[in-house]
């Protein structure tokens, strides 16, 4: 080992180039990493939703929840699972182990659930499966606002939402203070009683031309096809022209005694900017992407988006955790040059201007290297990374400052500088290598955090680590 460090010194072209080489790919590695906040953590927790008209707690509790539970308890890596019953509803709420595939958990659930409807009863609704996901905060809100008519309004945010949907980081786009557009249908009282119909026999009329009918499958010999039946009512003229009864050669029909219009649903939320009417657009970006350079495109699609829309509706970017990122980046990454700052003063005030420079080119290398790292492992330059990084400064600089100061001791002593530095890292190779295993002893068992926050804090270990193995 020994004599192959000893190959690689003598030749320092070589050296140099590698050392030029890591610090331009580090660097662009640094550039090219998805930037934000905090850690991405994809935790594997799901809830199991059912519900029932009218049930009571106590019934939903033993009709609802108790068969859902008896299907999911054995799954793989399930490690909790608690119900909640409510008048109507029950739900159960699955934890997997933090280190399970999510992918996994999910296809485990549907799979064990698989037929529950059986075991429910007959006017249940079907259970469905939810993931939960700390990811699904909009990291940027789009306003869309004016005095305009609602459907304008609302057309335009939809518009801008399909434009959105496009950029390829973006997971999804909500859509707030919008309402669904209904039929309303006002009836003549006078025509109805006129054609001698009553409001139940609309209803009814409605209800049995408004589903899915199956048609079934035709064989004539020679093949087979499907045979679809159209029952749903899609436009308002579908509602028109529902006939109702038959006078003679006349058939009633929904128009002849009634009024039917384009509405919306009632309101059950509001949104105002500026004191105008809005609808709010919510970008949520998917996991482990910049969010920095989402919150750039968000911006800049808007804005060319909406560069031909009449002057009455305005837009503004309203929640934006970039800017909270980008503070946090900066104020981050001025504790860190502050920390190398001080670790330079201080190899100048003990040691002089040339080791101090030798010492503190291990920073950035070893810094670049961690970079190239991280990228590799595909995780995010975050809160956490930028902390072992301010943490790993003063601790980094230990192994070269041993083989510097070695090196220097020789070079007083009369041994020529190419042969001083090979024999001080000869010399200091096992001190150096013992120290930093000391080091990483330290940091190794929080690797081994359990739970959520041990997931969240372990990058901060992980740079650390990294940082030391490349400062050896």
């Amino acid at each position: 080992m020994m004599d192959f460090l000893e190959r690689i010194l003598r030749m320092p072209r070589v050296v140099l180039t590698v050392m030029a080489l890591l610090l331009i790919a580090g660097f662009g590695a640094y550039n090219s990493l998805p930037k934000e906040s905090f850690p991405a953590i994809d935790i594997p927790y799901f809830y199991v939703s059912v519900s029932q008209t009218g049930v009571s707690p106590y019934d939903a509790e033993r009709l609802l929840a108790k068969p859902i539970e008896d299907r999911v308890k054995d799954i793989d890596g399930l490690e909790n699972y608690t119900s909640t019953s409510t008048t109507g509803h029950a739900s159960v709420f699955l934890e997997f182990n933090v280190n399970a595939d999510k992918d996994k958990a999910l296809a485990d659930i549907r799979a064990k659930l698989d037929g529950v409807s059986s075991e429910l009863p007959d006017d249940a609704m079907e259970p469905t499966v939810n993931e939960i996901s700390f990811n699904s905060i909009p990291t940027i809100s789009v306003a869309i606002y004016g005095e305009v008519p609602e459907r304008t309004l609302v057309q335009r945010a939809k518009d801008l939402q399909d434009e959105l949907e496009k950029i390829p980081s973006v997971q999804s786009v909500t859509l707030s203070g919008s309402r669904d557009e209904m039929l309303a249908v006002t009836i003549d009282t006078n025509r109805l009683e006129a054609y001698n119909l009553t409001a139940s026999q609309l209803f009814d009329a409605l209800a049995k031309n408004n589903m899915v009918v199956p048609g079934g499958t035709l064989d004539t010999g020679n093949g087979s096809f499907n045979v679809e039946v159209p029952g749903l009512i899609t436009t308002a003229q579908d509602v028109y022209n529902l006939p109702l009864k038959t006078d003679g050669d006349t058939v009633v029909t929904f128009g002849d005694v009634a009024t039917i219009t384009r509405t919306f649903k009632d309101a059950t939320e509001f949104a105002h900017v500026n004191g105008q009417p809005a609808i709010t657009l919510g970008v949520i970006k998917e996991l482990g992407t910049n969010i920095i350079q989402i919150s750039d495109e968000v911006r800049a699609r808007t804005e060319a988006f909406t560069a031909n829309w009449p002057a009455a509706i305005q837009h503004s970017f309203l929640i934006d955790y970039a800017d909270s990122t980008k503070a946090l980046f900066r104020s981050l990454e001025a504790a860190v040059l502050t920390a190398v700052a001080l670790v330079m003063i201080t190899c100048v005030a003990t040691l002089g201007v040339r080791p101090a420079l030798m010492i503190g080119t291990s920073i950035p290398i070893s810094f670049m290297i961690a970079f190239l790292v991280v990228q590799m492992l595909g995780m995010t330059i975050n809160m956490m990374i930028m902390f072992g990084l301010v943490l790993a400064v003063g601790v980094l600089v230990d192994d070269p400052i041993v083989v510097v100061e070695y090196a220097e001791r020789k070079l007083q002593e009369g041994v020529p500088k190419k042969e001083a530095f090979i024999l001080a890292a000869r010399k200091m190779f096992v001190p150096v290598v013992s120290a930093t295993f000391t080091t990483l002893g330290a940091f190794v068992p929080l690797l081994f955090w359990p739970g959520i926050i041990g997931k969240f804090m372990s990058y901060l270990p992980i740079i650390v680590i990294v940082v030391m193995c490349a400062s050896l």
